[in-house]
This record gives C-alpha cells, structure tokens and sequence, in this order.
C-alpha cells in the first residue's frame, strides 16, 4: 500500500504540505473525522466493507501524538459526540471519552487503534471511524559496507530494518502492513552525493557509488530518513578510491604571443601525467597526417606552464593515470578547448580630435603580438611631421595601445586639420625577422 510522504527534503516539504492539504479538504467534505496535525494520510485496504482514513502522527516523545476531530456535515451546532475504540479482543466498541459537545468534538494523546465516533442531534445520527497510528522514532542502524572499489568508483551497499505499522482487516482481526517510506542519503565528509528513496521498503540491501576522483582517504556513511523526518546514521566507512580524472583548467585561454599559459590539474588523483601539446594544425603541411605533431616532447609533471610563441589555435591532451593498484590501473584522457594566440596585427584609428578634451587627444595604434613598431606621419606634400616608434613592445598591455604616439602638433604647434597620412613598419612576435608594413590615411579635427 502506497504511503503520502511528509516531505523530508525542501523540494518536497511544499509538495507534500499541499497534497496533503486537498486530502484533508476532501475527508472534510467526504468523511466527518478529520486530523489536521497528522504527518501524513492512508487509506484501508480492507478485503470487505467500506474502507476507513488511516492518520499517521509523528511521535518522537512516544507519548500518543493522535489527534482526530469530528465534525458534522452540515457544520451547525447542537450536535452530540460520542466517542469509543474497538477492542479487537472482543470486536467491539468501548470506552468512555470526555467530549465537547456543539459543533465539533476533538480527542487528543490518543493511542494506537481505530476509534468511532456517533453524532447526534434530533433524529439525525451518523457514524464515522479512522485509524490513529503513532509513528515512533526507533533504535535502528543502517547497516553500510564498502562492496568493492575499481577505476569506476567505490562501491557501497546498505540496508535498514524500517519499522512496520499495522491496522487490522477490519472488522477481522487480521494484521495489514503499513510500511513507512525510507529514503537513503549518501554522504562523503559529509556532503550528501545520492539518495534513493525507496516506497514499501521491505529492507532490501541497495546499493551506491562514488565515482568522482579524489586524493587521499574519506568518511563515508549513509543516513536513512522517515517521514516524519527522523534520521538513523550508520557506521563510517573510510576508503580511498582508484577512479582518476585528467579534467584541467588553462589560464590564458586567449592572449598575444609569447603567450605563457597555466594548465593546473585539480583532486586528479592520478599518479603519473603525459601532457601533450599539439601544433597548431595551420602550420602544418599536411594536418590530416600529421595532426598529431608536438610543440615540445611530452611534460610529466602534475601542472604545467607552458609558453606559445606564435598565433594560432592550440589544444592540449592530458593522460592521466592511477597506479596506486596494479590490478587496476586506471586511465582517464582529457582533450582542452582552443586556446587561441592572436595573430600579430594593429589597428589604425582613421580620425582624431587634439582639442584638449581628453577624448582622442593622441593618434595611436593598437597592438597585437608586436615586438617592435615605428610610426611615421606626412602631410599631404610628404614631408615627414612626426614619427614615434618602441623597440620593446611589453605584451600583454591592457587596453593594446602603444604607449606612445603623436599630440597633433608639429613643431610645438597644432597643426592644421585635414588629411595626413602614416607609415607604419614592425616586427612580430611570432618569427624573429619577420616584418609587417602598413600605409593609409588620417583625419585630424579641432572640433569638439
């Protein structure tokens, strides 16, 4: 028989809180025995008759937490309650309960069983029955064992002897199971990695894995939680694990050459490396062939640095391997994203405006994996007014500008706006020797 959970997580709290809201709505309308702090709800499965609410309560203190309310159909006053509980002993209803009379009757701290309740008024008589059930936190531990441990992971299995609720086949005697539902949450150092929630759970042994790669040894345990949210704790369980992961980080992943990029491994748990870094397939000859081909011959440390000292689009392959068991030796392969060393190149702004404003004051370039550049400036007679050049270029500049360049101004006086134009020669960083040269033309402006 299917339970209602009080949810024991918070995704299920709301969930469940409105569920069981609508079945409390619906016994009002349906039925005239109603338990607004129960934990959660059943229905009978008795093999005749007509079925009974089943209110289960959450009873930490062990003191009878049932609580039932009769109300009338047709919510007036003048109502007589009278209260009794069956005796299965005898098959009957007995007992005497002191009531309010009126409206409404409730009964509290009540005990396991199913109790009746008669209302009266006038010729008008009805009668309504319900099961309490006290949900008791037990003793129980879960048992937890590590099963096995391989490259896949480390492997645990668990099991619990949840407590089992009856009610009888009434009006037999007969003993009907209401299982409670259990969920299982699976912790490293205390982090929960799985849960498994399990409906009529019958202690059936389930099983776990941790497949994330980590160093040294952790504390494993399981945790079991009812619904009425109690917890039992099992045994801890250290372990290693085998399981490897060749899964790094990079640090630029793009930049102007030479370019110096950081590649940094994290909880690998491995014991050797092979890091391969491969050309960019663009200077190859034939990269179908030969895609394969190495910068350098194969890096074994744990992290690497690693600097590129021409443009293009580079990946990195790490393998990383497990040696800690030579019966399982395990291996795990990660291929990086580009990374991209820009192409040495500059940008030429076409119009400036030297009025002091302290907005596009200067003309200058802007750099990409430059090593060495001179600017010239002419009139538009070729006659030479201003030239600026650097012969070390730092890279890696912030805004890529050069740090020089030219204030408009020829012979300590601004010059006249119109066109001018500029020569532009240098030297890349990708090729000692090799030479860029740019020509074109400019705007100078005195308006603001």
């Amino acid at each position: 028989m299917k339970l209602m959970v009080l949810g024991i997580s918070t995704k299920f709290r709301l969930f469940f809180g409105i569920l069981f809201a609508l079945i409390l709505c619906q016994s009002t309308l349906q039925a005239q025995i109603v338990a607004p702090s129960a934990s959660y709800s059943s229905t009978t499965a008795y093999t005749v008759g007509s079925q009974n609410d089943i209110f289960v309560f959450c009873d930490e203190a062990g003191v009878g937490a049932g609580e039932l309310k009769a109300v009338p159909s047709d919510g007036t006053s003048g109502w007589n309650f009278t209260w009794t509980k069956w005796n299965s002993a005898t098959n009957t209803f007995g007992g005497s309960y002191p009531v309010d009379n009126g409206k409404e009757s409730t009964l509290s701290n009540l005990a396991n069983g199913l109790y009746r309740v008669s209302i009266e008024k006038g010729e008008v008589s009805q009668v309504y029955k319900a099961w309490v059930i006290n949900h008791l936190k037990n003793s129980n531990q879960p048992s937890f064992t590590k099963s096995d441990m391989d490259c896949v992971g480390v492997h645990f299995t668990s099991s619990y002897s949840a407590t089992t609720y009856q009610y009888a086949n009434f009006p037999s005697t007969d003993l009907l199971d209401l299982t409670t539902t259990t969920i299982f949450s699976f912790k490293r150092d205390g982090e929960e990695l799985m849960y498994v929630t399990a409906y009529d759970y019958d202690g059936a042994e389930k099983s776990f894995i941790d497949d994330d790669a980590f160093e040294g040894e952790s504390n494993y345990e399981i945790t079991v939680i009812d619904e009425c949210g109690f917890e039992y704790t099992s045994n801890q369980v250290v372990s290693e694990t085998y399981v490897v992961d060749a899964t790094f980080t990079f640090d630029p992943a793009t930049g102007e050459a030479p370019s110096e990029v950081t590649f940094d491994t994290d909880e690998s748990n491995a014991t050797d490396y092979q890091w391969f870094f491969y050309q960019d397939e663009d200077r190859l000859d034939n990269p179908v062939t030969t895609r394969d081909s190495l910068l350098v011959n194969v890096m074994t440390d744990e992290n690497e640095v690693y600097t590129y000292l021409h443009p293009g689009s580079y990946f990195v392959k790490l393998i990383a391997t497990n040696n800690f068991d030579m019966d399982n030796v395990c291996v795990d392969i990660f291929i990086s994203s580009k990374i991209v060393v820009e192409e040495s190149l500059f940008e030429v702004p076409n119009v400036f405006t030297p009025n002091g404003d302290g907005i596009n004051d200067e003309f200058r370039v802007k750099l990409y994996s430059v090593k060495s550049y001179s600017v010239k400036i002419f009139n538009r007679w070729g006659r030479e007014v201003a030239k600026f050049q650097e012969s070390d270029v730092s890279p890696g500049m912030t805004d890529k500008k050069s740090s020089k360049g030219w204030d408009g101004k020829i012979n300590g006086k601004l010059a006249s706006p119109g066109t001018y134009f500029y020569v532009i020669e240098a030297e890349g960083r990708e090729e000692a020797g090799k030479h860029y040269s740019e020509r074109g033309s400019l705007t100078l402006l005195h308006d603001k």
